[in-house]
């Protein structure tokens, strides 16, 4: 079991064992003030596709925006957790179109995940559909059931068998203001948004009170990670998200090097591992008439396709 970070032990207990946990929120007049404050920021939206407010250059807009979002789920962040500490938030947003997909991804390794927690808050300011661009979650997929770092100079450790994870991903379908909570190492993917609005949501990220945030590095052609010891902003902090994010970073100390090979797997060790990490979190296989979500790129290639 991992760290207490919910007042209620049932949550935390359903949070163990899926990897995630769908929650009410935000109050109608929270949902209305963030989608007044989103408008306000983002007069023009450009091209189809997918975005995300950390990806962008300009500063003084990450922080405003990460501030007013900590600052509105506060009441909800007193209302679920205990000894926490929230690290930002941003904006996701999908225009209407096919370059909205999100590929099949878990997020970067931050905190000493042996001993601490970090969490991501999906929140929707629209209510989710099939048709919109839903959150798509592997349930059971979080570290306690499966550990591996992340880096986004590490490849994913079902990378080339994206096919048997999507088949299993179970949409989150829920009303704008619903929080989904999930563990920062849970597999999820996003579905492109074919209805004919935006679909704005927001990430907001919540750790165990006192963790330190980190950042990996993988040394290339080496089986190798340098670890660096970042600030808690240290996400809204990249300049070129694209560019950065693949380089040694220019931000935190390095704390030294350990050595790291991620597992790898035959194709029919990788499904039947995936079968175990569902039905222990207490979800159904899918049946075989079921077809898989299909996915046209890697996350990284998704990534360097916005910039």
């Amino acid at each position: 079991m991992s760290k207490r970070i919910f007042k209620d032990i049932a949550h935390q207990e359903l949070f163990d064992k899926q990897g995630f946990i769908v929650l009410t929120f935000l109050e109608k007049e929270e949902i209305d003030e963030l989608n007044s404050f989103f408008d306000q920021e983002h007069p023009e939206l450009g091209e189809n596709g997918f975005f995300s407010g950390s990806y962008s250059s300009d500063y003084s807009y990450k922080k405003k925006a990460s501030d007013k979002i900590v600052s509105i789920f506060s009441r909800a962040y007193e209302k679920y957790f205990i000894d926490y500490k929230p690290f930002g938030g941003a904006f996701l947003y999908k225009t209407p179109g096919s370059k909205s997909e999100l590929a099949a991804h878990q997020d970067w390794t931050i905190v000493d995940e042996e001993n601490e927690l970090a969490l991501n808050c999906w929140v929707p300011l629209c209510d989710i559909s099939l048709d919109n661009g839903p959150l798509m979650i592997l349930p059971g997929s979080q570290y306690s059931k499966h550990p591996v770092v992340r880096a986004p100079t590490l490849a994913f450790f079902f990378s080339g068998n994206d096919d048997l994870v999507m088949k299993e991903l179970e949409p989150m379908l829920v009303k704008a203001g619903t929080a989904v909570i999930l563990n920062q190492s849970v597999i999820h993917y996003s579905l492109p948004n074919q209805s004919s609005a935006v679909r704005k949501a927001i990430t907001a990220g919540v750790k165990s009170e006192n963790a330190q945030m980190y950042f990996h590095y993988k040394l290339p052609e080496e089986d190798k990670l340098e670890v660096f010891q970042e600030d808690d902003d240290f996400l809204i902090r990249f300049e070129n998200f694209a560019k950065d994010i693949g380089q040694r970073p220019k931000l935190g100390s390095s704390i030294g090097f350990k050595e790291y090979k991620l597992p790898t797997y035959s194709r029919a060790d990788l499904q039947s591992l995936i079968a175990k990490l569902k039905t222990d979190a207490g979800f159904a296989l899918k049946t075989p008439q079921e077809e898989p979500i299909p996915t046209k790129q890697s996350f990284m290639d998704k990534i360097k396709a916005w910039f």
